[in-house]
């Protein structure tokens, strides 16, 4: 694939195939991902993958109470308040596989350079007919001193991208995109 037809072509996937996605493709994503751009070549990423979905359900459920107990907190939240509340919503949309990508936290630039490795990563994927979604509703789950607890991940790693992933089945239609806004220097 053409790397323009990646990147004008790729969407954001909630529903996958059963065509089960292998641990070490996921690896191989990752080690994609790493050719980023990375300020001052430090390299400030560390990695979780959970293959599994009934876990993922559970952190599902976990995030969700969170999200509601703290909702005042969480303005930019309040409009999903409803599916937070519906028992039958999973915020990682049922996916099988999750890649949470952790930035050292003691480096300037870890949150633009691991965006940078996210996106590689997404075009990586799409590339071979592998669709994600980037899940913004997880960060705080796993940035809980329980979850890094569980999985040995050090104080100083934040998480910067929640993807989830898996073959897709069908890929979305484009959304309309405005024009850039562009500005100059003028009077």
């Amino acid at each position: 694939m053409e790397v323009l037809d990646c990147i004008q072509g790729r969407r954001s996937v909630r529903k996958f195939s059963d065509k089960k996605l292998e641990y070490n493709t996921i690896v191989d994503l990752i080690k994609i991902g790493t050719y980023a751009p990375t300020a001052q070549m430090r390299e400030p990423w560390g990695f979780v993958v959970i293959q599994d979905k009934e876990e993922l359900k559970r952190l599902s459920d976990i995030a969700k109470l969170d999200i509601l107990e703290r909702i005042d907190e969480l303005p930019q939240f309040k409009a999903y308040e409803k599916f937070f509340s519906d028992p039958e919503f999973n915020i990682f949309y049922g996916a099988e596989n999750l890649l949470i990508v952790y930035g050292d936290t003691t480096t300037r630039w870890y949150k633009e350079d691991c965006s940078a490795l996210a996106e590689n990563i997404i075009l990586a994927a799409f590339s071979q007919n592998i669709g994600t979604c980037w899940i913004g509703f997880a960060k705080d789950l796993f940035d809980s001193k329980q979850f890094k607890d569980t999985y040995n991940i050090e104080e100083k790693y934040e998480s910067v991208a929640v993807l989830i992933m898996g073959y897709m089945t069908y890929v979305p239609n484009p959304p309309k995109r405005r024009e850039p806004i562009i500005f100059s220097r003028g009077k």
